[in-house]
């Protein structure tokens, strides 16, 4: 290394170095009212609850190891929700889902921060290569355990192509498979 190339990296290093503590306070090296030196702080505002990013981020999260009831104790704030801005024909939240109207895109919107969400859901949402890696976990710890599965697609969602005697996609093997892809 040659000297001028020595020179040049300390000047940066000591540049970097007094604009580092020039930044901390602007009143770093003043005193205050009393006479007494301040110590260097960094100059923030307060602390504020903000509200998180988005309303997906908001939603209840279902856990991996939920029971029916789970479920269906999750469900009743937003079924609550949907009935209130459908009306009485709206008794049915699932029923919205299924059926899409501009109405019901509406009342979804309204009711989006009181629907549940999967760990799956949730991870491909916010981070989309750990949700494809756990999804093709899932995929060949269920392949291994002996289900006949369709070929994964893009988004790594794959099915049964049959039930066999481990039983459906509700079975308790690849329950076991699915939890043990998404525990982390």
């Amino acid at each position: 290394m040659t000297y001028f190339t020595r020179h040049r990296y300390a000047v940066v290093a000591v540049a970097a170095t007094v604009c580092l503590l020039a930044g901390c306070s602007e009143k770093s090296s003043t005193a205050n009212s009393t006479g007494t030196p301040q110590v260097a702080s960094l100059q923030t505002s307060s602390a504020k609850a903000e509200p998180a990013g988005s309303v997906d981020d908001q939603r209840p999260l279902v856990p991996l190891d939920e029971t029916n009831e789970d479920l269906e104790n999750l469900r009743k704030a937003w079924g609550a929700c949907v009935t209130a801005e459908g009306g009485p024909a709206y008794k049915n939240p699932r029923w919205v889902l299924a059926n899409r109207s501009a109405k019901n895109d509406a009342i979804l919107k309204k009711c989006r921060a009181l629907e549940p969400e999967t760990v799956e859901e949730r991870q491909s949402r916010q981070d989309r290569p750990a949700f494809l890696d756990n999804q093709r976990q899932f995929y060949l710890c269920a392949k291994k355990a002996g289900y006949s599965l369709t070929t994964p697609d893009e988004n790594g969602r794959f099915g049964l192509t049959k039930v066999g005697p481990n039983g459906d996609a509700q079975s308790p093997k690849i329950e076991a498979c699915r939890i043990a892809a998404f525990a982390d």
